[in-house]
């Protein structure tokens, strides 16, 4: 029992000492935070600037990044085709020194109704790993105030004078035709 508990004590001082904690998150090589904005929500046609910090974490320069916006229709549970949004094209970083942080503007313009979640993703030609920001909520709302007893009326009674005017024609071109 005291063998035990001198190997956990050991142990513990072993993770202590080395000052590692076997739970702790590994920061990673880039980071891609969104500045502004932080949410939208607004109508269709809304056009928007989304800015980005990109931070090289590591010691050595990173070169030819591509950093570009992801988004997610979290409605219809698919990705977006951004060539839509006109935010189809990805800033381009030529290097990005050891430490250093590069501030990027991304243009997108929203066209469709829903609700989003935008991501700004960075990644580099010399490496397969993506690093991509937190999500920022997007809701996209209708902009129609129509009166579903309006739309009622009017897909009823536009048929109904359609009707009445072509039995009118009708009967007035049968009475010329008799007379």
């Amino acid at each position: 029992m005291l063998k035990k508990a001198a190997i956990m004590i050991a142990l513990l001082l072993g993770v202590v000492a080395t000052g590692q904690n076997a739970f702790a998150k590994e920061q990673p090589n880039i980071e891609v935070k969104v500045i502004s904005p932080d949410q939208v929500k607004d109508y269709p046609g809304k056009e928007a600037t989304v800015k980005a910090q990109v931070i090289n974490h590591t010691n050595q320069s990173i070169k030819d990044l591509v950093v570009y916006i992801t988004m997610a229709d979290m409605g219809k549970k698919w990705t977006v085709n951004l060539e839509d949004y006109s935010a189809d094209k990805p800033e381009q970083i030529k290097e990005l020194k050891a430490g250093e942080t590069k501030e990027i503007s991304l243009p997108i313009r929203f066209v469709y109704t829903s609700n989003y979640y935008l991501y700004v993703t960075a990644t580099s030609a010399h490496s397969l790993e993506i690093y991509s920001s937190n999500g920022i909520p997007i809701e996209i709302i209708g902009n129609t105030k129509i009166d579903p007893t309006i739309i009622q009326i009017v897909s009823i009674g536009t048929p109904l004078l359609v009707l009445a005017f072509v039995v009118m024609n009708f009967t007035k071109n049968r009475r010329k035709r008799i007379a």
